[in-house]
């Protein structure tokens, strides 16, 4: 909650290129593991609920326990083959040769439960017919889970449907021999979906088969316009200075970048190091923030809890709506055009909390002490950060977050976009209502360049380090802010 101001209130499987029109919509390779852990679980608590029922039959007096056993295995024998790196592209599409990790997983998930009911005295609850049929169905449906997996990818893949489109830049040797590797390790569901130059301007029509779109600016606009999840920085390693420059500008993408090695990589044996691409010699510097289960978690949280919010406070958002229509004329929301995820532009959503004008501010204005332009009732729901609340709207349309770096003014953008390098890292999240800068005093009107500064270094910070806990712990922190802190007017 930044106390920016609503002065406008006039409240107005191939590895070849696509076009723009051709790529549709298409689930992420990095979507992959949740997914498949999500369904591992079901099938292993399917396992033994299909044993509980037909081997002892609903009991009311010991379902819990039996409830408690199956979701131990399924969580226990999850955690297993994440370790085991189960959940890699490469483990998910050869099912069969990996069956012997799903095996062995499972029965050291039941080890451990053994072990449990051991220690605790209560073999005499858990039959061993129950343990183990719920060993047997729970294997079988683990590779039949697998095997159905591995054909649905395979069909998909065919349609587009799960892709990992990957941008790379570079035309010289280097980029060559990456993209003669790529052609022939063909890994899993990947495609270049454009070769850019490092300059300005192309200095050669094509590499390896493959057209050059463009240089280093447009590689920039296509990764902000298409939806791109690698950048594979394909240059010699001895022009330091252009790959450190080249990586602070990637900086700003929600995207994952990766820097192909020198020429000698080339001719070593690499263990899979870019995501699940194996054989190919690249070194990650940049993850994509809030990707693969974290991206299900964070909407999970945003449209459930948001919902949840909005319902809860509907009537504190009725009155306030009757209470700004009585108290000034004009309408009852504010609406703004802000930079979003990946600098797309949106319209946020606010009570009107200034006087109404015909006609726009040219330059935007933050609100400020005894501001005239703020109404009586917009001193009280700024000051609370009420006039805030309409943005769960955006929230549910899928514009925001409930937490993430606040959205500025365009034209803040701009200003503060050319004089804070860096700056425009903070939008490979969704914004948010709040966020971890605003819980750490940078609530409300930012007057000088290092105050900003400091609001981007903690944006980025939760870019980077995102955790559900971490965002109940801001919407805690909210609150305790907006009841204790006086530093929005």
């Amino acid at each position: 909650m930044d106390g920016m101001p609503d002065t406008l209130d006039s409240d107005a499987h191939g590895l070849g290129a696509d076009t723009a029109s051709s790529v549709g919509p298409y689930l992420a390779v990095s979507h992959l593991p949740g997914i498949v852990i999500t369904i591992d679980c079901l099938m292993v608590i399917i396992g033994g609920f299909i044993a509980h029922v037909t081997l002892l039959r609903f009991s009311p007096v010991t379902l819990e326990y039996f409830v408690f056993a199956t979701v131990f295995i399924a969580l226990t024998n999850a955690m297993l083959l994440s370790r085991a790196d189960m959940y890699s592209v490469n483990a998910i599409m050869r099912p069969i040769s990996r069956s012997d990790f799903l095996i062995v997983a499972l029965l050291t998930a039941f080890l451990l439960l053994l072990t449990i009911i051991v220690t605790l005295k209560v073999h005499d609850i858990f039959p061993k017919r129950w343990l183990a049929a719920f060993f047997v169905l729970g294997t079988c449906g683990l590779v039949a889970g697998r095997l159905l997996i591995s054909k649905a990818l395979q069909w998909a893949a065919a349609r587009g449907v799960v892709r990992r489109r990957l941008l790379v830049l570079g035309t010289g040797d280097q980029a060559q021999r990456f993209l003669s590797r790529l052609r022939t390790i063909k890994p899993y569901f990947t495609e270049v979906a454009g070769v850019f130059d490092s300059a300005q301007r192309p200095r050669r029509a094509e590499v390896a088969g493959h057209s050059v779109q463009g240089g280093f600016e447009s590689m920039i606009a296509y990764a902000r316009t298409h939806r791109v999840d690698d950048v594979i920085i394909a240059l010699p390693w001895n022009e330091e200075a252009l790959i450190s420059d080249t990586m602070e500008a990637l900086r700003e993408l929600p995207i994952n970048v990766a820097v192909s090695t020198d020429l000698i990589g080339y001719q070593l044996a690499f263990r899979p190091v870019l995501g699940d691409s194996a054989q190919l010699p690249v070194f990650e510097v940049v993850q994509r923030p809030i990707s693969g289960w974290s991206f299900f978690l964070k909407a999970l949280e945003d449209y459930v809890l948001g919902a949840l919010i909005i319902l809860a406070l509907s009537p504190l958002l009725i009155v306030t709506a009757i209470a700004i229509k009585l108290d000034s004329p004009g309408p009852i929301l504010f609406r703004q055009k802000r930079l979003g995820f990946n600098n797309k532009e949106f319209e946020i959503y606010k009570f009107r909390s200034m006087y109404h004008r015909d006609a726009p501010e040219p330059v935007t204005v933050q609100a400020s002490r005894d501001d005239p332009r703020v109404t009586r009732v917009g001193r009280i729901i700024r000051a609370t950060s009420i006039d805030e609340l309409p943005q769960l709207l955006n929230v549910l349309e899928g514009t925001m977050s409930l937490v993430g770096p606040r959205p500025h003014a365009l034209d803040h953008n701009e200003a503060y976009g050319r004089r804070i390098r860096g700056y425009f890292a903070r939008h490979k999240v969704k914004p948010g209502i709040t966020g971890w800068a605003q819980v750490n005093g940078l609530r409300g009107e930012t007057q000088s360049i290092a105050k900003m500064q400091a609001r981007v270094e903690y944006d980025i910070y939760y870019a980077e380090n995102w955790s559900l806990l971490f965002d109940l712990r801001i919407l805690v922190g909210t609150v305790i802010v907006v009841l204790f802190q006086k530093n929005a007017y």
